[in-house]
């Protein structure tokens, strides 16, 4: 009798046992967690905190319209003229970004200096000259932030910059021009000979330049961006000099001067490739 008693009362306790873990395990205010899937997105989430992008490196190919206007000292009494000139021309950049806020660029460009020479009478002609088409450009820009929350995001935007460089000058003589004419006086009774000599050198020394830049920029592709751009420069010393002697019978009578010194605008558009990333992390640039 006392085996069979303590039998049921060990079935008892045990079905009390099973039910306490039952009523445990489905209690809603204690779920049981998935350790592992947790400490997977764990890892996921730090990763992507490490592999954001700080830095980045690129390589841009440049084409553009540069419009230089150069000044005259004498115009003959409206003999003679200048004006803006306009050219085409490429460059190539090497650009470093931090954190989508800061930039800067180093530019090496293809693109003339221009002094304009304008004769006016019965047939006006018009001579272009140019300097040696060389140009080297750093600038700093900055990104205009209109989403401050994720300011570290690549996206398209608008940039503002400002910049300095140098423009190398040969000093050599780049054209020479020689005008004959005739002119009467004294009711066609004295015919005048006049001579106009045109004589155009670089500056023998290396002349510089500032600018100013505002761009916007169009994110196409994870490694690439198109760039388009207005720029105004300002020409510190001349670079191009033109000067003009002129003579009546063998005489001279008056001379001028054009100078050129780079000032103007260029409006232009650039393809970048960006070619090497850093990230929070720490680790060094990696291209992709």
């Amino acid at each position: 009798m006392k085996t069979i008693s303590t039998l049921f009362l060990l079935i008892i306790c045990g079905n009390i046992a099973a039910a306490q873990s039952n009523e445990d395990y489905y209690n809603p205010e204690t779920p049981k967690v998935n350790t592992f899937k947790i400490r997977n997105s764990e890892i996921l989430v730090n990763r992507k905190r490490q592999e954001r992008i700080s830095n980045r490196l690129y390589f841009g190919v440049d084409g553009f319209l540069r419009m230089d206007k150069s000044s005259i000292s004498n115009t003959f009494s409206g003999l003679i003229d200048t004006r803006s000139a306009t050219k085409s021309g490429w460059s190539v950049s090497l650009g470093w970004i931090n954190k989508e806020k800061w930039a800067m660029e180093l530019e090496y460009a293809r693109s003339p200096i221009h002094n304009m020479l304008i004769i006016n009478g019965d047939l006006p002609a018009e001579y272009k000259m140019e300097n040696d088409k060389n140009y080297l450009a750093l600038r700093m820009k900055r990104r205009l932030l209109f989403w401050e929350s994720s300011s570290m995001m690549r996206r398209s935007a608008f940039w503002i910059g400002a910049g300095a460089g140098i423009v190398p000058n040969s000093g050599k003589q780049k054209q020479y021009i020689k005008f004959e004419g005739y002119a009467w006086r004294r009711r066609g009774t004295v015919m005048d000979t006049l001579w106009l000599f045109s004589d155009t050198r670089t500056n023998a020394q290396i002349t510089g330049f500032t600018d100013v830049t505002a761009e916007y920029v169009i994110k196409i592709a994870k490694g690439v961006d198109l760039n388009f751009y207005a720029r105004k420069q300002w020409g510190l010393g001349t670079s191009l000099t033109t000067n003009l002697r002129y003579y009546v019978n063998k005489v001279q009578t008056q001379e001028s001067v054009i100078k050129a010194n780079g000032s103007g605008m260029t409006f232009g558009m650039s393809l970048r490739y960006v070619f090497a990333f850093g990230y929070d992390s720490g680790d060094k640039y990696r291209t992709e």
